[in-house]
């Protein structure tokens, strides 16, 4: 891609607020549009590296024998009065509601009963259980505390999945193997997580666990031990039988070795067992042929949350420091006025050996500007073709962004360590 052909402009000056680090060089990078308060643009680069997070999510949990379907995000009133949710969401404000001359209508904070009625009319037989059902796209939530970006918006992007089960115990197992399947995500997309005992709140059901980034820029509170095996959200400890919720699920009875840690909060999962299938009228036919509404687990990871997560944690006074396996460019090459043609012969070399390339043609922008941008943007590597540059020598200068490490290589040394 030409960086004349992206609509970006960045800035000199950054703002100077209370706001995490990782915000405010986004929006000096001019990668998120601001529209109101909590509302955000995203640039290409936004867009890219977020299509990669997708993508991992999507590769694991396919591996995990989960389906894909698409769910509608603006859904009708009776679903979520029939699960009793309705009142709750829509009168503490949190819910975008529509009123519209052919009925009531909100935009989906979440998805349990568009999936409930997704499949009750399909799954009618313990023989077609278990099943594991996920989507990815847009959440509206009212946020009245918005904050961070991407890190508590308005309209957010999810990966939201719903199990079906005949038993507890199968649902408990599928439990179990998403939680693994959470760790790999991370594990893949370069976030440590820690597992923390949870409350469900609005969304009802037995236990649930959430996936916590451990960041000063969260808002989230946890204790946890030093080994990070062991955690629980502060909020736990608000329940009435915190002490027996705590030991009788999580095996967590000594608090005075744990410590206090700020976080942001990226996934969670519940144990939703029959609440919604027994308020919705939703059940199969057992081995005896008599009707058992149905278990359910539920499984949410906030992907553009993620994606902010990852630029807090990837990020200095200088820009963002995109991880490889997220980039949206690997490379970028800044060129001196007269290695205009040694630097297009470079870059088309490069697209042809599909590698994702940036070529800063921008005019009327001095060579050291188009360095702080490149920094400013984070991309993994630039290459630099100086007035010393010679095509035919082993002198392309690769300097890696995370280590400020320069190099000189030839172009098939380059290749290499770019693929």
């Amino acid at each position: 891609m030409k960086m004349s052909r992206l609509a970006l402009t960045t800035t000199k000056d950054r703002l100077s607020t209370d706001e995490c680090l990782s915000f405010k060089i986004l929006l000096q990078a001019g990668l998120l549009q601001r529209y109101g308060a909590g509302i955000y643009g995203q640039h290409n680069f936004l867009v890219k590296a977020q299509a990669k997070i997708k993508s991992i999510i999507r590769d694991t949990l396919n591996s995990y024998d989960c389906v894909e379907i698409a769910l509608p995000a603006l859904q009708p009133k009776h679903i979520w009065e029939e699960s009793g949710r309705w009142n709750n969401y829509a009168e503490s404000g949190q819910m975008f509601v529509c009123k519209m001359q052919n009925g009531t209508f909100c935009l989906a904070p979440t998805a349990e009963e568009a999936v409930f009625t997704f499949v009750k009319e399909n799954l009618k037989s313990y023989k077609n259980l278990p099943v594991n059902l996920y989507q990815i796209g847009p959440k509206f939530r009212n946020e009245l505390r918005v904050r961070g970006g991407l890190l508590r918006s308005k309209e957010f992007t999810m990966m939201d999945a719903y199990s079906f089960h005949d038993s507890d115990k199968s649902m408990k197992e599928e439990y179990a193997r998403m939680k693994n399947a959470y760790f790999s995500i991370f594990s893949k997309i370069g976030l440590d997580v820690i597992s923390v005992a949870a409350v469900n709140g609005d969304m009802g059901g037995k236990l649930s666990e959430e996936f916590m980034f451990l960041s000063e820029a969260g808002e989230d509170t946890i204790l946890v031990n030093d080994a990070g095996t062991l955690a629980l959200n502060t909020e736990v400890l608000e329940l009435q039988n915190a002490n027996e919720y705590l030991k009788s699920n999580y095996g967590i009875s000594e608090l005075s070795t744990l410590s206090k840690k700020r976080c942001i909060e990226l996934g969670h999962i519940f144990q939703l067992g029959q609440r919604y299938s027994s308020a919705m009228d939703g059940t199969f036919m057992d081995k005896n042929n008599n009707p058992v509404p149905y278990f359910m687990g539920c499984y949410g990871i906030g992907i553009s949350r993620t994606l902010a997560a990852i630029c807090e944690r990837n990020c200095d006074n200088e820009g963002l420091i995109w991880p490889k396996s997220i980039a949206p460019y690997q490379v970028s090459i800044i060129y001196q006025p007269d290695k205009k043609l040694d630097a297009y012969l470079t870059y088309d070399k490069l697209c042809n050996a599909n590698v994702e390339v940036l070529l800063d043609d921008r005019r009327n922008l001095s060579f050291g500007s188009k360095i702080r941008d490149c920094k400013l943007l984070g991309i993994p590597y630039m290459i630099i073709l100086g007035k010393n540059f010679q095509p035919d020598s082993n002198n392309y200068e690769l300097e890696e962004r995370a280590t400020g490490k320069k190099s000189y290589v030839s172009y098939e040394e380059l290749l290499l360590k770019l693929k």
